[in-house]
């Protein structure tokens, strides 16, 4: 089974090629994302498993972040140099959080208000990623901004 490779800094994701296809065909038919479409002529154009990089593929790094959440894939730590269950990850939390809605009680109120009152100069964002059972950060990607 064809698979597809993506690294990041200290992370090797692999998941089937199934798994990832729907989602590039998504991103580059409906969304028209540049980077959906290479993915995607590189796979019809080769037979072989495809390895990306996070430096060149940023994009590709939220669709690994929703696999990895999906339960798909496996992972690989490069410090720890040992491959991980997707049971055994930790999620992390980037900036705010996942959701602008999922902040903390004591930041509600006014991070509300800011996110749909008036303009603020100082800009909010959030995400999540994933760490190894020893506390290397795998993958963290923001998600939203405001």
């Amino acid at each position: 089974m064809r698979t597809v490779t993506y690294e990041t800094e200290n992370g090797v994701f692999e998941f089937d090629l199934s798994d990832v296809q729907d989602r590039i065909n998504h991103l580059a038919s409906d969304h028209k994302i540049e980077e959906a479409i290479e993915i995607l002529n590189s796979l019809r154009s080769s037979s072989d498993d495809l390895i990306l990089n996070a430096e060149k593929f940023n994009h590709f790094g939220y669709i690994a972040l929703d696999l990895v959440e999906a339960g798909k894939g496996l992972i690989k730590c490069k410090p720890c140099n040992k491959t991980y269950q997707l049971s055994e990850l930790k999620p992390t939390v980037v900036g705010h959080g996942g959701s602008p809605f999922s902040l903390k009680p004591e930041l509600e109120g006014g991070v509300i208000r800011r996110l749909f009152g008036t303009k603020q100069n100082t800009p909010m964002f959030g995400g999540e990623g994933f760490e190894c059972p020893e506390g290397h950060e795998l993958i963290a990607m923001v998600t939203w901004q405001t």
